[in-house]
């Protein structure tokens, strides 16, 4: 399954994983995982499919991680413009 991220990727969350938790607010944290689908179920007659991943905030393991819910980390320097992918 191909996905916007890779294992090694540093993430942060966007405005969805704040939505969910502010905890790890301005925290970067790494990919530790290949994306693996998630099915849950909504309704009688439908499904929501999510690309997730297992990511390593701050010490702490978080599985399931929706992919909606991430950012690619980019620190931007005033001396060196952008560092680290976009």
């Amino acid at each position: 399954m191909a996905g916007n991220f890779k294992p090694g990727d540093l993430i942060v969350l966007n405005e969805y994983g704040f939505f969910v938790t502010k905890e790890y607010k301005g925290i970067v944290g790494i990919i530790v995982s290949d994306p693996y689908s998630m099915v849950v179920p909504q309704e009688k007659t439908s499904e929501s499919f999510y690309r997730v991943y297992d990511i390593l905030f701050d010490g702490e393991f978080l599985k399931m991680v929706p992919e909606d819910f991430m950012a690619k980390y980019c620190y931007i320097s005033k001396k060196k413009g952008v560092i680290g992918a976009k």
